[in-house]
């Protein structure tokens, strides 16, 4: 026999796990983290305001983060695993040049649907380079991480047959990220002059010319096919 749910009344949630009741803590101060690094930059989010912007205690905060350096791995590790997971259904079992128009167009998405985690993570990176910068090393990993797939499908592309073998995969790599980037911070600085879409549906075209077998330096004598 069933019974009309309304006789129920409100059936009890079940209490949060201590892992849960961690991860929500965790994301709520990441997100409150990358609030404050795009509102006020890196010099001014500290621990102390990182506290009082997320609504935690300033010791549960140092107790996840430990340090300022702490916190800005964390941010860039949690950015960088959003961008992994839409990266990942957007390319999914694709390989080559398919893979690599994929990701340039899975990444303009990302700019456009998560702006501010976009914002912080660029923001994170050019701080990176000021002397004894504490995250560098955790850029230096992000950056090596995306350049050594880029290369892995270009010389997949090779293999098949399907990606112009005089393409040099680790040049042509570091040439996306920085092209990815540069485009990136100029979107940041508002830069009225350039259009984003434009420049981006460009940057494609350019992509499969340049790696396709049918550019013009695969049917040079250096083609060793």
């Amino acid at each position: 026999m069933l019974v009309d749910s309304k006789y129920l009344g409100e059936m009890p949630q079940p209490a949060l796990t201590q892992a849960q009741r961690t991860a929500l803590s965790d994301t709520a101060m990441i997100d409150a983290a990358i609030m404050l690094i795009v509102s006020l930059g890196p010099e001014k989010t500290t621990l102390k305001a990182l506290g009082e912007a997320s609504g935690y205690s300033r010791g549960l905060v140092t107790y996840r983060f430990g340090s300022k350096a702490g916190l800005f791995k964390a941010v860039i590790k949690t950015v960088s695993e959003r961008w992994l997971d839409a990266f990942e259904k957007a390319v999914d079992d694709k390989s080559g040049i398919s893979a690599i128009l994929s990701t340039a167009e899975a990444y303009r998405q990302f700019v456009l649907r998560s702006p501010k985690d976009i914002r912080a993570m660029h923001i994170l990176s050019y701080h990176s380079v000021e002397p004894g910068c504490g995250h560098a090393d955790m850029v230096r990993k992000v950056i090596r991480a995306q350049r050594d797939q880029l290369a892995q499908w270009v010389r997949d592309g090779q293999q098949q047959g399907t990606v112009c073998p005089n393409v040099d995969p680790q040049v042509f790599a570091a040439r996306f990220v920085a092209y990815t980037s540069g485009m990136v911070w100029a979107w940041m600085l508002g830069t009225r002059d350039i259009d984003f879409e434009a420049a981006h549906e460009a940057f494609q075209r350019q992509i499969n010319f340049e790696l396709s077998r049918q550019a013009d330096a695969c049917h040079t004598g250096t083609d060793r096919q």
